[in-house]
């Protein structure tokens, strides 16, 4: 049971992480395609471009959820070395809290850029 539970982790801190940023990539491309097949405005446009860009929001939603516990997991399950072992969790927890940060505020910049702002 630990060996398995151990993979999980090696998983979920090594290679998660890096998935969440190609799906974030693979939303972005959806809307491209998206609005090359129906066009970049938003007036008038059927319910498929509608439908791409709820599952799009829904999928960067979820996929910052998924990022922020994997990154986290990758920056505070490693091992830390004795000295000055509380000021470098201290460091891994602000870098771990910033990237995170960044990666959701991309996200939500990235939402606003599908459905237009205030829109």
């Amino acid at each position: 049971m630990r060996n398995v539970l151990s993979k999980v982790l090696r998983f979920v801190r090594t290679k998660l992480p890096i998935i969440c940023v190609i799906v974030f990539g693979l939303c972005w491309l959806a809307d491209y395609i998206n609005g090359e097949i129906h066009g970049h405005h938003f007036n008038g446009q059927p319910d498929s471009f509608w439908k791409v860009l709820n599952i799009c929001s829904d999928v960067m939603l979820v996929n910052g959820v998924v990022f922020i516990i994997s990154f986290s997991a990758f920056m505070l399950v490693k091992p830390l070395p004795e000295k000055h072992k509380v000021l470098r969790f201290i460091l891994r927890l602000i870098i771990a809290a910033a990237v995170s940060f960044f990666f959701c505020l991309c996200s939500y910049i990235s939402a606003g850029a599908f459905y237009g702002f205030g829109g």
